[in-house]
């Protein structure tokens, strides 16, 4: 009982220092941010935070990695259902990164967005690496990241079925497209 406990107030003190982070990166650039000056906003200890991150950007890190581990658990086509670019894996997708807007908003706009890309390309290599090759794998998840940015960037205003079916148009006709030679 303990243990869970530490685990639900450490799961929380990570909760507060992601969302302080994000309220001081509104206002001012990260480089400008102290760590005294997040756990203040945050209300946790130096220890705590430490206890926790290594550094500010290691907040963007580990928090990210949470998401992606936690999307491979709620992957409701983890049997690999159909194909990479359907559309029904472009709406949870899009669905899933929408929960985390602020979040993505702020790794973005701080720099980390390579961090982000870094970790799709992972994920997607890992889970379609039997239906296509690397070279289409990895432009999939550019585009992905790309249209992910566009839409963070737009505000959110685009529909997510049409964001899905616009990927999906994208790789059928590649998949389909005649070879010329």
């Amino acid at each position: 009982m303990e243990n869970r406990r530490v685990s639900s107030s450490n799961i929380f003190a990570k909760e507060c220092i992601v969302s302080a982070l994000l309220q001081l990166i509104e206002k001012k650039p990260l480089s400008t941010i102290t760590i005294s000056e997040l756990c203040e906003k945050a209300g946790v200890s130096r220890m705590t935070f430490y206890r926790n991150y290594g550094s500010k950007e290691d907040v963007f890190d580990k928090n990210l990695q949470d998401i992606v581990e936690q999307y491979k658990r709620d992957d409701i086509f983890h049997e690999k259902e159909g194909i990479y670019y359907d559309k029904r894996h472009m709406i949870h997708y899009f669905q899933y990164l929408y929960r985390y807007k602020d979040f993505m908003r702020g790794l973005i706009s701080c720099g980390f967005g390579a961090l982000f890309m870094e970790k799709l390309n992972q994920f997607i290599l890992e889970k379609w690496k039997d239906y296509a090759d690397i070279y289409t794998l990895t432009a999939f998840s550019g585009a992905l990241f790309n249209l992910f940015h566009l839409w963070s960037t737009n505000h959110y205003e685009e529909n997510i079925e049409i964001l899905a079916e616009k990927m999906e148009q994208i790789f059928y006709q590649k998949e389909t497209a005649p070879v010329n030679g």
